[in-house]
């Protein structure tokens, strides 16, 4: 990842991502090991093992859904903020 982007971030993503990257590093180094002495890799619990293309497929797949929800209710807010307020002004007991 660029430097740029990681120092433009928040300090609360930027702690994700490093401890993100460093549970993927070291999930690295032990496959490294286990293959070399010739075990089984360790299990991958809690490191996200996708590689870049399939993080930027998830990405566009996100991205597609959202567009089809903002084109498929363009109106929904606007209808909901006007029941909304026809609803506050409904007196339920006179």
């Amino acid at each position: 990842m660029s430097r740029q982007v990681i120092s433009a971030i928040t300090p609360e993503l930027r702690e994700q991502y490093n401890e993100i990257e460093a549970a993927r590093m070291l999930y690295d180094k032990e496959v490294a090991a286990a293959e070399e002495e010739g075990r089984p890799p360790p299990p991958s619990d809690g490191v996200d093992l996708r590689s870049l293309d399939e993080l930027r497929a998830e990405l566009e797949t996100q991205r597609a859904a959202l567009d089809l929800n903002l084109n498929t209710n363009p109106g929904v807010v606007e209808q909901y903020e006007k029941r909304k307020r026809d609803v506050s002004g409904c007196q339920i007991f006179p």
